[in-house]
């Protein structure tokens, strides 16, 4: 996905600037947010040494299976109930320029949550479950997302192993929300299918 940098920079130690590229990763509850970016980290190794190893033994030790979102759901409440609460800032660094992924909360509840961590962003990754499709939260993260005037929006079809990879329901997903989108001015940079917990 190509994204329109914005201006703001970060300091680098020898003084010099870097591009930053923020980007919010909005959808429905349990569409697989906090999966997706716990897994993007693990694959660019921008874990810090442990923390992967800490995680999967607490989770041992509480015995429960360890999933992806745990690396970004700080708060016990939200690794006991499974959601999103608040939204996380993770940064990380390419050799061009520095990413904050922003994951927010994709329950009606913390609405408010969702719209803090999408009004900092450059661009958004609107996620969607293949097996549940779009849902009214998916809408409504695609109508706020406009109204704050984010307009790089990729579209990521998530759980595509549930549906055994599907290339007729990725497509029937990838219609209704590029027509969603499109209809509030906002045209999909991308449609990606993928399956964020087991890579």
């Amino acid at each position: 996905m190509n994204m329109i940098v914005t201006p703001s920079s970060s300091a680098t130690p020898n003084g010099t600037t870097r591009p930053q590229v923020r980007i919010v990763i909005v959808g429905h509850v349990d569409h697989g947010k906090s999966t997706l970016v716990g897994r993007l980290l693990h694959e660019t190794g921008s874990l810090p040494d442990g923390k992967l190893d800490m995680l999967k033994a607490v989770s041992a030790r509480r015995g429960m299976p360890f999933e992806w979102s745990f690396l970004l759901d700080a708060l016990q409440t939200e690794r006991d109930q499974g959601i999103t609460i608040d939204t996380t800032q993770i940064r990380f660094r390419t050799n061009s320029r520095d990413i904050v992924l922003i994951d927010a909360p994709g329950h009606a509840e913390f609405l408010r949550n969702m719209i803090t961590g999408a009004s900092q962003a450059d661009g958004a990754v609107l996620i969607i479950d293949a097996l549940e499709g779009v849902r009214d939260q998916t809408r409504r993260h695609g109508y706020l997302l406009h109204l704050l005037g984010v307009k790089q929006v990729a579209i990521v079809v998530n759980k595509m192993d549930r549906v055994d990879f599907s290339a007729e329901r990725f497509n029937a997903i990838s219609d209704e929300i590029s027509a969603h989108l499109s209809g509030l001015g906002v045209k999909p940079t991308a449609v990606i299918p993928i399956s964020a917990r087991d890579g």
